[in-house]
């Protein structure tokens, strides 16, 4: 009786530890979907049940695929000069009707390296400034932008290919407006950004 007992309680513990295991927190809550374990497509959802998938331009294609590099500018304040050194990653994105770029740039009044974002490291959006964007038509220059709203920025690390060398970020739960103010979008997905600034070295 007393061995029957043990093993009962040794199942119910094993099987708590399953159920433990197999439970996410809202932070993962698009871990499930397929689309997600791509690498350059972007899942772009609204608030109103409409999906929307993107997809990152290739080399040699029409548009640069994603690529990430350094910049500075110098702004006045009250007459005097400021430098404002920029960390970007830039990405045109086709297939999608909602949105055709979207730029993630960090700012500092101090130089900024990309060899110093190390893999985990994670930022929310008031430490950046997301933009996504759609041309109305193929006719016009003007570009119309969305600020993102919040999400998360989660860096994964950095790989090589051939002579190429990539930061890989994944983008969670970005929330854009639309640009009619219909809905709200959410933007996830990993994205591999060619490094730019190494390319002289």
């Amino acid at each position: 009786m007393m061995k029957n007992l043990l093993l009962m309680m040794a199942a119910i513990a094993a099987g708590c530890i399953f159920l433990l295991s197999g439970c996410g927190s809202d932070d993962d809550e698009f871990v499930d979907n397929p689309v997600l374990d791509e690498v350059n497509v972007l899942l772009i959802q609204s608030d109103k049940g409409k999906t929307s998938m993107g997809y990152m331009y290739k080399n040699g294609e029409t548009y640069n695929p994603p690529h990430c590099y350094l910049g500075q500018e110098t702004r006045y304040n009250g007459g005097d000069p400021l430098t404002i050194y920029h960390m970007s990653f830039g990405a045109n994105i086709k297939g999608s009707d909602v949105f055709d770029l979207l730029n993630i740039s960090f700012e500092s009044n101090q130089p900024l390296s990309l060899s110093e974002l190390k893999a985990g490291d994670t930022f929310d959006s008031s430490q950046f400034h997301a933009a996504a964007a759609y041309t109305p038509t193929w006719t016009e220059d003007i570009l119309i932008q969305a600020t993102a709203l919040s999400g998360r920025v989660t860096v994964v690390g950095t790989k090589k290919i051939d002579d190429k060398s990539y930061m890989v970020l994944r983008l969670t739960n970005l929330k854009f407006d639309a640009i009619d103010h219909s809905c709200v979008y959410t933007v996830n997905g990993t994205v591999e950004y060619e490094r730019w600034d190494l390319r002289n070295e």
